[in-house]
């Protein structure tokens, strides 16, 4: 008995010293991916050279990489290739991001003259059109409702609806995500997706932290936080899709699409307000209904216990607080700002439309042997009414100065704000993405210019067109989903739509008729457009999903979990609305949409030309022989 003691000692011994060499193996695989003791001291070159590409990863990596390829793929002379490394450098900047987004847009400016591939001032002229004009002024137009505050107004009176019961988990999904989907049509959706973050994010915390003791019989308000304040920043990108300048996306996918027409011809106006809304409105709605119902789906799933009476009482008086801070009655200016909004929205909708027999109100301005062509745009439509909003002042004091019967009864002797107020326009608009949209027209240009569209056409796109219709315009939804998900929506717009617009370029006439691309290309325009504005999983800038993850502190990994459900509705459903609903709606025939001819006049006013040919022809010389004597007189 006494000898067999130390053995099993010794084995004791021996069984704790292999555990212990389990766990130091295991901790020091740890310690690779948990950060150390900040006291610890840095030693020798390679630990520093560690540093600087951990910390520094996105600027090395951004730059090495398209020097390396630039260095290695680009000939002189074929301007082809330039474009091409041109492109996929812009494309890994959006995707690592070492510099800001905007400032990736001036790539062209410095690559396209540089090659010799375009001159700098038709480089430049991409930067300014109309298109990129119209996203100026709409950009204003937006901040409407949001300058008088009848945007807050009216989430406020959405919220706060309904007695006590009515503030449920699953009803503030109803609720919040309602109102950012309507507000995000009419008003910026970032600042709307802000605005109804600000409010639900305090009110749960303060309800999780109120009712930690009683958490066996109370919901986790944190993850319905999470799951509200997803759907809240899912339906402001919903609903900015319904109307043509509510994204940012959308309107850069017109811009290069107007482009994208050959030289001396347009494509007839089809993306109209009317419409694109009369396509877009429906779309955006089913995935809204189907957007809510899926996140009530999460708080049953994720959530579960009900919330307590008590409870429902508490997060409804934190909401109402937010009443003390508006009006008690609605403002001039309120009244105002809805009115000139509804009206500037009628005035775009019957400016032109094939629904109206190319008629509307710019009828007056149609080009000459061009019908389905109007000579007033949009851009038009939007400066008139930024100016009178500038000049209208924002409430009807002055009529006191003609009605006043006493001295005491006259209005403080002080200059009146606009409608419109240029401070907070200026500090709301997101001017910088011009540059981002005029880079896609410029690349769009350099690709029609050096022949890179029918190699696309011919090789690489292919890979879609080959397939069947439907499964091609599937294809191209869901490369335009996954790409606004990795990267902003205009950078993801910007990237693609120059791909689809060239795969669909035949350089054969035999081949033109092999599939249907060529006349329906609008159609994977369209999706490109309105896909981008899907990125719902990670929080880039000027997105309602940055809002979601900085304003309501919602982690990036519970972003992602909760909105890759939003994304595939958003696929299936646009992938659907574009195989059966816009066909409907612009090629109810099926003869496909083509650019027209379009005549403009020279600038001299002497004659007629095609647009984009150039000035009027001078008349041809008298073929040279002997010069013919002056004739006598009688």
């Amino acid at each position: 008995m006494g000898k067999e003691t130390p053995k099993s000692d010794a084995k004791g011994k021996s069984g704790k010293n292999k555990d212990d060499e389990g766990k130091g193996i295991v901790d020091t695989i740890k310690s690779f991916f948990r950060g150390k003791d900040p006291r610890t001291p840095v030693k020798g070159v390679a630990p520093r050279i560690k540093n600087v590409v951990l910390m520094h990863f996105r600027g090395i990596f951004g730059m090495l990489v398209p020097i390396c390829a630039l260095t290695w793929q680009g000939k002189k002379g074929v301007n082809s290739i330039t474009v091409q490394c041109m492109w996929l450098w812009m494309l890994w900047f959006f995707l690592l991001q070492p510099v800001a987004i905007p400032a990736t847009g001036l790539i062209p400016i410095f690559i396209l003259p540089m090659a010799g591939v375009m001159p700098t001032i038709e480089t430049c002229v991409c930067y300014m059109n109309e298109n990129i004009v119209l996203f100026i002024l709409t950009g204003m137009l937006l901040l409407l409702l949001n300058n008088s505050g009848v945007d807050r107004r009216i989430a406020l009176k959405l919220l706060c609806s309904g007695d006590a019961c009515q503030f449920s988990g699953k009803r503030l999904v109803f609720k919040c995500s309602t109102a950012a989907f309507f507000l995000s049509m009419f008003s910026s959706r970032l600042i709307t997706s802000s605005m109804i973050t600000q409010m639900v994010t305090p009110a749960l915390m303060d309800l999780q932290s109120a009712t930690s003791r009683y958490r066996d019989s109370e919901p986790d308000y944190d993850e319905m936080r999470y799951i509200i304040n997803n759907a809240i920043q899912t339906a402001s990108a919903i609903g900015s899709t319904a109307i043509l300048h509510s994204a940012y996306a959308t309107l850069c996918f017109k811009a290069i699409w107007c482009q994208s027409a050959p030289k001396g011809t347009e494509y007839p106006d089809i993306f109209n307000y009317m419409q694109y809304s009369a396509f877009a409105f429906p779309v955006a709605l089913l995935i809204h209904i189907l957007n809510f119902a899926y996140h009530m789906m999460l708080i049953n799933r994720f959530v579960g216990k009900p919330m307590s009476s008590n409870s429902m009482n508490e997060l409804r008086k934190s909401l109402l607080k937010h009443k003390s801070s508006l009006p008690p009655s609605v403002t001039v200016h309120e009244k105002l700002t809805v009115f000139f909004s509804i009206l500037a929205l009628i005035v775009f909708f019957f400016r032109w439309s094939s629904f109206l027999e190319h008629m509307g109100w710019a009828a007056f301005s149609k080009e000459k042997g061009a019908p389905e062509i109007p000579g007033l745009k949009d851009a038009t439509v939007a400066a008139l009414f930024v100016i009178a909003l500038h000049i209208l002042p924002k409430s009807f004091g002055f009529v006191k100065l003609l009605i006043a019967e006493k001295r005491s009864e006259l209005p403080p002797n002080k200059p009146e704000s606009a409608i419109l107020w240029w401070r907070f326009v200026d500090k709301n608009l997101n001017y910088g993405y011009m540059f981002l949209i005029g880079s896609g027209v410029a690349l769009q240009a350099a690709i029609q210019d050096t022949g890179l569209d029918k190699i696309i056409g011919a090789h690489f796109g292919k890979a879609f067109t080959g397939r069947s219709w439907n499964t091609s315009l599937f294809l191209v939804c869901l490369v335009t989903v996954i790409f606004a998900n990795v990267m902003t929506g205009v950078a993801a717009c910007v990237s693609f739509l120059p791909f689809v617009l060239s795969m669909a370029v035949e350089p054969k006439a035999k081949v033109f008729r092999s599939h249907p691309w060529p006349s329906k290309v609008y159609v994977g325009a369209l999706g490109v457009g309105v896909g981008c504005s899907f990125g719902y999983m990670f929080p880039f800038m000027y997105t309602p999903a940055y809002f979601c993850h900085y304003t309501g502190k919602v982690p990036v990994k519970k972003m992602a979990k909760y909105s890759i459900g939003s994304v595939i509705i958003s696929l299936i459903v646009l992938w659907l609305a574009l195989v059966y609903w816009a066909p409907y709606l612009w090629d109810p025939t099926d003869k496909g949409i083509t650019p027209v001819a379009t005549a403009t006049v020279s600038p001299s006013g002497n004659g007629t030309t095609h647009a984009g040919a150039g000035p009027a022809a001078k008349p041809t010389p008298p073929p040279p022989g002997p010069a013919k004597p002056p004739a006598k007189k009688p």
